[in-house]
């Protein structure tokens, strides 16, 4: 029967923003955090260089489920973007002389004009997150680490500007399941499961189907799989093809 451990935590916070890269005019957010997202966040606690995080949390070491506790909520920030350029900005402070008025800015250059993005954000987000690492020393140091709240950079949900509230949970070994119908609690991958279409209920379930990064490197070049998200905190019905895991009473598929 295989087996693996499974440290568990929980990640929330007042606002979380996860970038879809295919929208342009309006910034829309996932309603979980990605992998590539899941992956920086425990680079943040192990304290692992930015440019080390794809490395250090491959397909091979990595493997990770996530699971939404709260009904996606979203509220439309318009934000303001401006992009700095190189010179031509004088940043010293001259006093004014008397009966001097300012006058209307002509041919502003295109890094120094600001642009309103709506932007999209999760409020009240809240996650449980299921983690295996490969790397034995690495996954106890994850697990010390998160029940004494010792994080080497700030956590945050997708943006520096929203911090993230780390909570430890629980850890335990996660069985494998044969294939079969099952409850599951988490993200699943699309090509992992069936939906049971005659099992869902209007007031369970709101489900949505989501292309979204599964594997990132350094470069910031992504693969993507599509994923069957329930849009409130309830389980999935469906029929599963591979990758069902069982934790004590809870039934989870890795992303």
């Amino acid at each position: 029967m295989e087996t693996l451990p499974i440290v568990i935590f929980r990640i929330s916070g007042r606002y979380a923003h996860f970038r879809r890269p295919y929208t342009n005019v309006s910034s829309l957010s996932y309603p979980f955090p990605p992998r590539p997202t899941i992956a920086g966040l425990l680079g943040a606690i192990l304290g692992i260089q930015k440019d080390k995080v794809a490395d250090t949390f491959n397909e091979r070491n990595l493997t990770v489920a996530v699971a939404i506790e709260k009904q996606v909520k979203t509220v439309t920030h318009v934000t303001n973007f401006r992009q700095d350029g190189i010179g031509g900005i004088d940043y010293s402070i001259k006093k004014p002389k008397k009966g001097w008025k300012s006058k209307e800015l002509k041919n502003i250059p295109p890094y120094n004009e600001a642009t309103q993005i709506p932007m999209e954000l999760l409020r009240n987000p809240s996650f449980l997150i299921y983690v295996h690492l490969d790397d034995t020393s690495m996954f106890f140091e994850l697990g010390s680490r998160l029940k004494t709240d010792r994080f080497v950079y700030t956590p945050c949900l997708g943006l520096s500007e929203f911090l993230a509230s780390v909570e430890y949970v629980d850890d335990g070994n996660a069985i494998k399941l044969e294939t079969g119908e099952y409850e599951v609690k988490s993200v699943i991958a699309k090509d992992d499961c069936i939906l049971l279409k005659d099992k869902l209920q209007a007031e369970k379930h709101q489900v949505q189907e989501l292309k979204s990064p599964h594997l990132g490197t350094v470069t910031r070049e992504f693969t993507y799989k599509k994923y069957l998200v329930n849009m409130m905190p309830n389980p999935l019905p469906v029929e599963m093809k591979v990758n069902a895991y069982r934790l004590d009473n809870t039934v989870i598929s890795f992303l």
